[in-house]
């Protein structure tokens, strides 16, 4: 019983040792820069972008500038696994739960 106990722990440590990527899609018809805590992604038109190995959620604000000076907020943790979709007028946030069930 301990060693199966001890096992499934050591599974769990082995799941929170490496991190997933967050992905960065951008959709809209500009460059943007994506800023996430002290991460600056330049990202192209119709490109997309990886930090990867991510092993912590970053705290907002998550800063999307376009080519023109607009600049949209996102006022929510971006975490392991999660994908922020660009668009021409928005920034959605797609939770890494929310991807494996429709394979966003």
């Amino acid at each position: 019983m301990v060693g199966v106990a001890l096992g499934a722990g050591l599974l769990v440590l082995a799941g929170c040792a490496s991190g997933a990527d967050i992905e960065i899609a951008n959709d809209a018809d500009a460059d943007v820069t994506v800023r996430i805590g002290d991460e600056v992604t330049e990202v192209s038109d119709d490109g997309g972008a990886l930090l990867l190995d991510v092993t912590d959620c970053y705290g907002p604000p998550v800063t999307v500038t376009y080519d023109d000076g607009r600049a949209v907020g996102l006022d929510d943790d971006v975490c392991p696994g999660d994908l922020l979709r660009v668009t021409e007028d928005d920034v959605d946030l797609v939770r890494a739960a929310d991807r494996t069930r429709s394979d966003a």
